[in-house]
């Protein structure tokens, strides 16, 4: 199996190291697992590129491989993702699943082996979920957990409910999966996508597998999240449904 992972970054160069090296660790646990991260870099300007050369060469194995794809600009997390994926469709050898993880190190790697097992066992949609049994925000303050989890509970309400954590970053995708939805159409506004993509993913596929995890907070860094954001995702989200019942 061929998974190749999207990590966005744009002033990562304090997590990224650790967490390619991870990465590099899943590969060596997993065998029959070729693992190929593409760092999706906005000219981040505290030398986040170098440090995934570096690391890129370092790490390199039968089962691992980095590469940086430099961006000429920040463009947020939508277009960073949607550029990221369009390649992956393009690639002479392409993965059979693509996997999409944050950079900061609140996505633990030691959760991709499971995704790897629910995809073995025949899902093409895999996603971590903080809201199903064993999933969590444990040091997150209340306020922000009121706010994600009803931020949530919305999305599920207007959009479905078969998909349990809608706002989460930490997901995989199977290749035919991918093809079957319209890239060129999703919402690229920021964590927007994020919700775009899953809708669309859990109508097309065959098999939703779902692994809780718990969601830590970075260590070092800022968040890219503004704080409008979830006000913005309220009215994307009625616009999603809207779409999708107009495109029928």
């Amino acid at each position: 199996m061929r998974l190749a992972i999207l990590v966005p970054t744009y002033n990562e160069s304090k997590n990224i190291d650790a967490l390619l090296g991870a990465l590099a660790q899943v590969g060596q646990l997993n065998p029959g697992i070729v693992i190929e991260v593409f760092v999706l870099d906005d000219s981040s300007p505290d030398g986040t590129g170098q440090v995934v050369h570096d690391a890129a060469q370092r790490l390199l194995s039968n089962s691992f491989r980095a590469e940086l794809i430099e961006r000429p600009k920040k463009e947020g997390l939508g277009k960073a993702y949607i550029d990221g994926l369009s390649r992956m469709l393009l690639l002479p050898m392409p993965p059979d699943y693509v996997l999409q993880m944050d950079a900061d190190l609140s996505h633990n790697p030691k959760y991709i082996s499971e995704f790897i097992s629910l995809a073995r066992s025949g899902c093409d949609f895999v996603l971590g979920s903080r809201y199903i049994p064993g999933g969590s925000s444990p040091n997150w303050q209340w306020h922000r957990k009121l706010l994600s989890r009803g931020g949530n509970m919305y999305a599920r309400f207007v959009l479905g409910s078969h998909v349990s954590d809608y706002t989460g970053g930490f997901n995989m995708y199977s290749l035919v999966l991918l093809k079957k939805i319209d890239l060129t159409r999703l919402n690229h506004t920021g964590y927007g996508f994020l919700i775009d993509l899953k809708y669309k993913a859990a109508k097309a596929c065959e098999c939703l597998g779902q692994v809780p995890i718990e969601f830590t907070e970075r260590e070092h860094g800022v968040s890219k999240m503004p704080a409008s954001t979830i006000w913005r995702n309220f009215f994307m989200v009625l616009s999603i449904k809207i779409n999708s019942l107009i495109s029928r």
